[in-house]
Parts: C-alpha cells; structure tokens; sequence
C-alpha cells in the first residue's frame, strides 16, 4: 500500500475516532447503530481498512452527520 493512502486511511480513522467521541460512542455502540461489527470500527479508526461508501455512510447517519467524514485526494487533511 502506497504511503500517502496510508496517510489517509490513518487521518480518516483518526476523524472517526474524534467524532465518535464527540458523540459520546463507545467503538460498539457506533458499530451497533450503524449495523457493522466492531472490529469494523476499530479497523477504520486505526488505518487499517478502506471503508466501502456505504459502510461510510452508516456510519455517518449513526454518528447523525449530514455526510460521511472524507479526507481530501492528495492531501493529508480531513475535509471540514
């Protein structure tokens, strides 16, 4: 796996680790609501899996986000 995509695997579980805890979520409560298994949560936010769009969008409407967290192409940084 290329550097850089490991960067923003790392930076996007990063981003859903902060907002899951902004939410008050443990790791299974948010796998729970967004109908994941909580390995699945744990592999994201420690930059080990790409999430599908659909697995990013559950988890998106568990933590009540109007959109999936991103990390913009080519750069490092989440999107606000």
């Amino acid at each position: 796996m290329g550097s850089e995509r490991q960067e923003r695997m790392k930076v996007l579980g990063a981003r859903l680790r902060a907002l899951r805890a902004e939410a008050g979520l443990s790791g299974a409560a948010l796998a729970q609501g967004a109908g994941v298994g909580q390995p699945t949560v744990s592999k994201v936010e420690n930059g080990r899996m790409v999430p599908s769009s659909d697995v990013l969008e559950r988890l998106a409407r568990a933590l009540l986000l109007d959109e999936p967290p991103r990390v913009r192409c080519g750069s490092s940084r989440p999107d606000p």
